[in-house]
């Protein structure tokens, strides 16, 4: 019973990072529709995206391997799996989506980057 359940969560955590990675992959595919203006924000963060996407898309298909044809792994080895996945992709990609409407992240930004921040909003 308990190898039934560690399989079905292997396998919806493979199938909700394989969502969350084509979700992202079509958002950076959109950056800069309709018009092909991409924000000086958008410009710096796609590449860090672009990696975190594809991490998500390996872990996914990681986890699906894992659930389909893993043998005799323990709750705490997949839980400290999917804890770790969770903190090294979706946790940062999370982060830098919302930094924008972050007062902190957003004072950290300008002053890394000696720039305003310009995610496009307001006109």
């Amino acid at each position: 019973m308990q190898s039934v359940f560690l399989r079905v969560a292997a396998l919806a955590w493979a199938v909700l990072s394989l969502l969350l990675a084509l979700h992202w992959f079509v958002e950076l595919g959109m950056v800069g529709f309709p018009d092909g203006y991409v924000t000086p924000f958008a410009r710096a963060t796609g590449p860090l995206l672009h990696i975190l996407a594809t991490a998500c898309l390996a872990q996914g298909l990681y986890f699906l391997c894992k659930g389909l044809f893993g043998k005799g792994f323990g709750v705490p080895g997949l839980g400290l799996q999917i804890l770790i996945a969770a903190v090294l992709t979706v946790a940062p990609v999370l982060i830098v989506r919302n930094c924008p409407q972050s007062r902190t992240c957003s004072s950290a930004y300008e002053a890394l980057t000696g720039t305003m921040m310009d995610d496009g909003a307001g006109g």
